[in-house]
């Protein structure tokens, strides 16, 4: 009985102790890319110059043998970067194709190397819900031959093949 008072005096101190602890600030910096979107590395510099480079109407399109193996399930990607400001890019996504018609509306946050596409709210006639605010869906990059490179995060493609990042997948259409 002597033990069993000691062990509940015990315990009892240790939670008045710890109610006066301090919360931690939590860092951000390890998290996986599959988190929301974490402090981008490289110092965001949206100028004139970089908008300009990123500004534009880019398309991609995939193409999977229908399961019953009648024609194929094709997907349209198209997304208009365009400038809101002097100072901020936004984008337009809408994928369509087989049973699929996605309306986003995003924030870019553009560097000289790459744009980062950060999902922000559904638009008008949208199908599905699979994004919260905050969500990086990908990264686009330009590489030496100024094809775009592809980096997926939230947003996938539906072939399986395609969603491999660091691939080739847009195209830009128009400035």
């Amino acid at each position: 009985m002597r033990s069993l008072k000691i062990i509940f005096f015990l315990a009892v101190i240790v939670m008045v102790s710890s109610c006066g602890k301090k919360d931690e600030k939590v860092n951000s910096e390890n998290q996986s890319s599959t988190q929301n979107v974490a402090p981008n590395s490289q110092q965001n510099t949206n100028s004139g110059a970089v908008n300009k480079k990123w500004a534009g109407q880019y398309t991609f399109e995939e193409s999977a043998k229908n399961v019953t193996g009648d024609g194929a399930q094709t997907w349209n990607y198209v997304i208009d970067i365009k400038e809101k400001d002097a100072n901020t890019l936004i984008a337009d996504i809408q994928v369509d194709g087989f049973q699929t018609m996605t309306r986003i509306e995003a924030s870019v946050k553009a560097t000289e190397k790459n744009a980062e596409v950060i999902f922000e709210q559904y638009g008008k006639d949208n199908m599905f819900e699979l994004y919260k605010k905050g969500d990086r869906l990908f990264t686009i990059e330009a590489n030496d031959k100024g094809e775009i490179i592809t980096n997926w995060d939230k947003m996938k493609p539906n072939v399986i093949e395609n969603q491999k990042s660091g691939k080739i997948m847009f195209k830009k259409i128009a400035s």
